[in-house]
């Protein structure tokens, strides 16, 4: 079964912004390599992310993440099975998301957090609308 876990996070000081970028790229290659969709972003201090996948690799994957020291303060938002993929692939993004591919899927994600998970909707889209800019 398909599993999601969505978390925002704070960036440690000690971090540089070569650092993120070696991250992204990084992140965006093992991921894709592990058949784990979703989004990475960093703006203005701060992680988002959202992975997908089977349940078992997800879980591993975000233990791993909570024991980062490049990053406090996580908090998670989504935890669950779902049915469906928002994502085609795994994005990574060192700025705010605008006018490409994983704009339009992070939408898609959105929306069907909206019929789905209509009790934290607002606080999910809270979150993304500050990595988001409009296309």
């Amino acid at each position: 079964m398909r599993y999601i876990v969505s978390y925002v996070s704070t960036i440690s000081k000690s971090i540089s912004d070569s650092d993120i970028e070696e991250l992204m790229k990084y992140v965006k290659l093992q991921n894709n390599d592990k058949k784990i969709t979703g989004i990475l972003i960093y703006s203005e201090g701060n992680f988002f992310q959202v992975l997908e996948g089977q349940e078992e690799d997800i879980k591993t994957l975000f233990d791993k993440i909570k024991k980062d020291s490049r990053h406090y303060n996580i908090i998670k938002m989504l935890d669950k099975p779902v049915k469906g993929i928002s994502f085609s692939e795994y994005h990574s993004s060192f700025t705010i998301v605008s006018g490409h591919n994983s704009h339009d899927e992070l939408q898609n994600f959105l929306e069907n957090e909206k019929t789905h998970n209509p009790e934290h909707f607002k606080s999910i889209s809270y979150l993304i609308q500050k990595f988001i800019k409009p296309v």
